[in-house]
């Protein structure tokens, strides 16, 4: 007790009258927690840049590719080209699109939940840096795939996803980056961070989504440059600055269970020769226990089902969007990719001033409680969201497709207080494991919409009208189901059990 290390969370001073395990606030935490969500805000920006800066240009080389295979044409087309909008190209390119994301999802899927319980034993910060790795490499491989068009099939694109193999790829750097925010803010500033997270994305979104796509009008092979040097500098920036945020109780304590684990293992004969009816036993008594904690708390899994329809929803939204809007309204691809843009500003406006208003509001004006107020954002938000798609699947004009854009945009945060909400019904020891749970939700969302819009698509090109817009219907009714599914939630006073609670008690938002 007397030789303890000191570190960012020791007491500066000593709790007086022996109350040293009450839960006190410690102001030496504000400065870590601030300088936390700043720098994996900061990387999270940087890395999107390389995302969304070659958004556009992804789009255009691989419609350019299509385009020309169809026509056997040996020289390049014009992404403008009036002759790479119909339906078969247009078709293929949603084909490609639609499976690449499924075989890059596929490994973030199956490894996500494991990389998370690593990230709770060996650090955030090491599966964080694993899971750039990973998407770095698969963008390398498309990148390839692009540039040697005439050596490769086009559709090698879709073996890219094997690099999502080193670190889960997007699922754990997604997951990792909530955990961290998590590990270091106070439970009544939760959403407010997770929404300022979420606008250092939208940052990247807002700006480099039409950088992107003007500079796809001079050469679409810049876009794709800048984005692998983001990429390396993000590599570069997490290395060096990113904390790590994993209490260093809870390492010594898997360092514990590990040694305790191999000490368990030099075992006498006879305990080896009775392993299997005490493996038999424990998976028994294990799946009694889960069944007896899913009873438990139906209601946290009904609520964290709402991230499988809202994922779905979303990927209506992306290159499908743009696509929807060069055929529906004759746009080319980088006048299109302003409707991104537009949507990351309404987005960003609604993360950085209108939740933190709103939680302001309902937690202090109203009285509301924590999870309430959580609740009652994500039902506002859901709304938007059912509006926005509707009135796009409908929209004959450019006016209508913006206005729709803007509606479906401000429900975009929905996401931030639906963690909030399954956080708060959990123990902060297991987020890891939550999140890494709610990224395989998300991507479980992808993998079934991508292939899903783009057989939409292509039907609804073929119906002509109105139902080239089908794969928004499809999204409305997506996001009807996430908004009845978090509608679930329950009232303060009313929390499930928290996950491995053995007292039983609710979750209490001052602490275990």
């Amino acid at each position: 007790m007397e030789n303890r290390e000191a570190s960012e969370s020791t007491r500066l001073l000593r709790p007086q009258d022996g109350h040293d395990s009450a839960p006190q606030p410690s102001l030496s935490i504000v400065p870590s927690a601030r300088r936390t969500i700043l720098v994996v805000a900061a990387i999270q920006i940087v890395l999107n840049i390389g995302s969304y800066v070659s958004f556009t240009a992804q789009l255009a080389i691989l419609q350019d590719i299509v385009c020309k295979s169809h026509y056997e044409e040996g020289q390049s087309l014009s992404m403008d080209d009036d002759r790479c909008k119909v339906d078969v190209v247009q078709s293929e390119v949603a084909f490609i699109n639609g499976w690449k994301d499924v075989f890059e999802m596929l490994p973030a899927i199956i490894l996500a939940v494991p990389y998370g319980a690593l990230a709770d034993r060996i650090g955030r910060k090491r599966v964080f840096l694993l899971a750039i790795v990973g998407i770095g490499m698969n963008d390398l491989w498309m990148r390839m795939v692009f540039w040697f068009s005439s050596v490769f099939p086009i559709r090698a694109v879709w073996f890219g996803g094997l690099w999502q193999i080193i670190g889960a790829g997007a699922a754990s750097l997604s997951s990792i980056s909530h955990v961290m925010v998590a590990d270091v803010c106070p439970s009544d500033q939760r959403t407010t961070a997770f929404s300022q997270l979420q606008s250092a994305i939208m940052i990247a979104q807002f700006i480099f989504v039409p950088v992107g796509g003007t500079l796809v009008s001079i050469d679409p092979w810049i876009p794709m440059i800048i984005s692998s040097v983001a990429t390396a500098l993000g590599f570069l920036g997490a290395l060096i600055f990113l904390p790590e945020t994993l209490p260093s109780a809870e390492q010594d304590s898997s360092s514990t269970s590990v040694t305790d684990n191999h000490h368990g293992d030099q075992t006498s004969p006879t305990s080896t020769k009775h392993g299997f009816q005490v493996q038999w036993t424990d998976l028994v008594a294990g799946s009694a226990a889960m069944m007896k904690w899913v009873k438990q708390n139906l209601r946290l899994i009904i609520v964290l089902i709402c991230f499988f329809p809202w994922s779905i929803g979303q990927q209506a939204s992306g290159t499908l969007l743009l696509q929807y809007a060069s055929k529906r309204l004759n746009w080319s691809l980088g006048k299109a990719s302003y409707l991104v843009s537009l949507g990351a500003g309404i987005n960003l406006v609604v993360h950085a001033v209108g939740i933190p208003a709103l939680s302001t509001l309902l937690l202090w004006r109203l009285k509301l409680h924590e999870i309430a107020k959580d609740k009652r954002i994500a039902q506002i938000s859901g709304f938007f969201l059912v509006l926005g798609t509707s009135i796009i699947f409908v929209a004959g004009s450019w006016t209508i497709l913006v206005l729709g854009q803007v509606v479906y945009s401000m429900g975009l945060a929905f996401s931030a207080p639906a963690r909030s909400i399954v956080t708060s019904m959990v123990e902060k020891r297991h987020l890891a494991a939550l999140y890494t749970t709610i990224s395989v939700l998300l991507y479980s969302g992808m993998l079934t919409g991508g292939p899903l819009f783009a057989g939409a698509f292509g039907w609804g090109l073929r119906l002509g009208g109105l139902w080239v817009g089908m794969p928004h219907l499809i999204s409305c009714g997506c996001f009807a189901l996430a908004l009845l599914a978090v509608s679930t939630a329950p009232a303060a006073g009313k929390m499930p059990r928290a996950v491995n609670n053995e007292d039983g008690d609710g979750v209490d938002s001052s602490g275990p």
